[in-house]
């Protein structure tokens, strides 16, 4: 019996040893087609298993797992990283003293987060590039050959893409030309991270409470089936579960109802404000369990969940709450159209998801107004009514205006995913100045035709953007050339503007009053 248990012992652990050592030949094999693939006129390529016993790349260089010879030389290296949700192995082709491209064998992130590492419009950022410099990640633009611009909203990810490529291009330079460069950590520095995934912080003037992921349930909880609206139109039903932001200030001697309004942060960068009146009609819920099931590590420590609100107010991975006790109410009193203000701003081309389009920062568009109050709101409407409020002095900092190509006009910035954007935008607006954008416009306002094309009223174009008037008012039309005219209540209530590709007539009933229109402003004697 004893011989008969031994020998069903042996067999178990040489059929063990077999499928390793198969799996790892059936691994090798894969991975040996690819650098076929990245090297289709090589001769003889071979596997190089312990690359990693080297002394200086096992120091130096610890993301390094395997190598392969190209007609003799060590040009693949199979490496791996820590990204947000685990490893992230990346197979690096190097040649004649060149990064020549990489593929993503296997990662572990969620597509919601990271799943366009993946993407040709991504990897191609890796192709022919020197290898005698680190690659180094950068927000937004590429000033260097070895700069890398990250994927929108994937910090933590793309940097961990940037070291493993960093490590073969080291272990490249050792192999073939005995240069021992820099280290290269194969995790992300923690300070990437920003804040701790467990805790947030709510701050108001006077105070503060830091919340952690086990004593957010100390609090009142509120169990709801929710429906998150993304501004992509895609809608996703869940179970919620969590207190109000109402509830946990109340618990600290907080009244919500003090407040003009709050400030969500994401451990990511993604930012919004919710404003008073938003705040009134619906509660905040900070949701730690969604659907019975804890948040995953890549929405902790809470999600706001504001059921009447469309997606871009639903922020994941919450890092901070700040209470406004003061933010200047708007009084619109200039009313600029959007090509004639940005003529003279040379447009930036933004890539973003992969296509490239004409866009402008908004800090640049800022500076053409008289007048900027940092107290007040940086409002973004849509025409499908989402309106989204912003702080001044965020959205001076590197946000910016695409213009053209898909859901143009829209707000774009390194740290926005798809469905955080306001798209289709009619306009926005500061305190004092909204600018707005005719074509959709003419989407939500009264019109009628003309032979230029179709005349948006005048009336409701203003109001839609903001501005407010009494039964005495009188209004000024300047134009590109700084030519103006005086506009009367009367001629309000008759007067349409035309827009035609990027200019925009000024009529009164059936009489053309102005080309090239640039603006409408009050008008005080």
């Amino acid at each position: 019996m004893r011989n008969k248990k031994k020998h069903i012992i042996i067999l178990v652990l040489t059929a063990l040893v077999v499928m390793v050592l198969f799996n790892l030949n059936n691994t090798a094999s894969v991975e040996e087609q690819k650098v076929r693939e990245l090297f289709p006129e090589a001769k003889n390529i071979q596997l190089v298993k312990d690359i990693s016993d080297d002394i200086f790349i096992s120091l130096n260089l610890p993301a390094v797992q395997r190598a392969y010879l190209v007609d003799g030389e060590p040009k693949a290296f199979v490496v791996s990283c820590v990204g947000y949700n685990g490893p992230i192995i990346v197979l690096a082709s190097l040649d004649d003293n060149r990064l020549m491209g990489i593929q993503v064998l296997e990662h572990e992130e969620t597509p919601s987060y990271a799943g366009h590492i993946e993407s040709d419009w991504f990897l191609s950022r890796f192709s022919d590039i020197r290898a005698s410099k680190y690659l180094n990640l950068v927000v937004l633009d590429k000033e260097n050959e070895e700069d890398i611009v990250q994927v929108t909203g994937a910090t933590v990810s793309s940097q961990a893409v940037v070291n493993a490529v960093n490590a073969a291009i080291g272990a490249y330079q050792y192999k073939n030309f005995g240069i021992q460069m820099d280290r290269v950590a194969d995790v992300v520095p923690q300070e990437m991270w920003q804040r701790d995934s467990n805790s947030f912080v709510i701050n108001w003037e006077n105070g503060s409470v830091r919340i952690n992921t086990e004593t957010i349930k100390e609090y009142n909880q509120i169990q709801m089936e929710a429906t998150l609206i993304n501004t992509t139109g895609t809608q996703v039903k869940m179970r919620v579960k969590g207190p109000t932001l109402r509830d946990i200030l109340m618990a600290k001697g907080v009244d919500l109802s003090d407040y003009q309004g709050i400030g969500i942060t994401g451990r990511d960068g993604y930012y919004t404000l919710v404003d008073g009146d938003k705040l009134q009609v619906g509660d905040v819920i900070l949701a730690w369990e969604v659907d019975g099931k804890l948040l995953p590590e890549d929405e902790k420590p809470v999600r706001t969940v504001l059921p009447l609100e469309l997606g871009p107010y639903w922020v994941k991975m919450v890092s901070s709450i700040d209470l406004y006790q003061e933010i200047t109410p708007k009084d619109i009193t200039k009313v600029h159209l959007f090509h004639p203000l940005i003529e003279d701003i040379e447009p930036y081309l933004y890539e973003y998801y992969g296509s490239k389009d004409k866009s402008v920062e908004i800090g640049k568009i800022l500076r053409k107004f008289d007048e900027i109050d940092d107290k007040g709101f940086f409002t973004m409407v849509a025409n499908d009514g989402l309106s989204k409020n912003e702080t001044i002095s965020l959205v001076r900092q590197r946000y910016f205006i695409k213009y053209e190509g898909e859901n143009a006009p829209m707000n774009i910035a390194p740290n926005f995913k798809l469905g955080m954007n306001v798209k289709f935008m009619t306009h926005f607006s500061t305190t004092k100045d909204a600018v707005i954008f005719p074509d959709t416009m003419a989407q939500v306002v009264r019109a009628k035709e003309y032979t230029e094309g179709k005349g948006l009223l005048l009336e409701d174009v203003l109001l839609t953007a903001g501005m407010r008037w009494t039964g005495d008012s009188r209004f000024k039309a300047v134009d590109s050339l700084g030519n103006s005219v005086i506009i009367t209540m009367k001629d309000m209530q008759n007067g349409y503007l035309v827009p035609e590709g990027d200019t925009t007539s000024l009529y009164v009933g059936e009489v053309k009053k102005m080309n090239y229109l640039l603006r409408i402003e009050k008008y005080e004697d």
